[in-house]
């Protein structure tokens, strides 16, 4: 059985349909509405995610501060960051956070399925 994983995106109809998609294909996932909450569920999560999967352009916290933040706390350091942006420079925004990859939006399920399976840490 695989860590759950972790989606943090403002776009309430997106994160539920992504959630599902994951759930569908065995995953246990958690949800976040932007960086502050994400903050709040790794602080109460039980099992820590294997994977975080994260927009970048959120209001509250934006996905650049929650890395930096989650990055800040040993325990959470490590946990493998696959960003998820509509923006036309979402791989430079990836390697400036340290992310494992990140995928455009909008993505198709194989793609995102393939991309969680190839990052999630067990």
């Amino acid at each position: 059985m695989s860590r759950p994983l972790l989606v943090v995106d403002d776009d309430a109809d997106l994160r539920e349909a992504l959630e599902e998609v994951l759930r569908d294909a065995g995953y246990t996932v958690l949800g976040a509405s932007n960086g502050k909450h994400a903050l709040e569920v790794l602080g109460a999560a039980a099992e820590l995610p294997g994977l975080v999967l994260l927009d970048m352009m959120m209001p509250v916290m934006d996905g650049g501060a929650f890395a930096r933040a989650m990055r800040q706390v040993q325990a959470w350091r490590d946990i493998p960051v696959l960003v998820f942006s509509a923006s036309a420079n979402a791989r430079q925004v990836a390697d400036e956070i340290g992310a494992c990859g990140h995928l455009r939006k909008p993505v198709d399920v194989e793609t995102l399925l393939d991309a969680v399976g190839r990052h999630l840490t067990l």
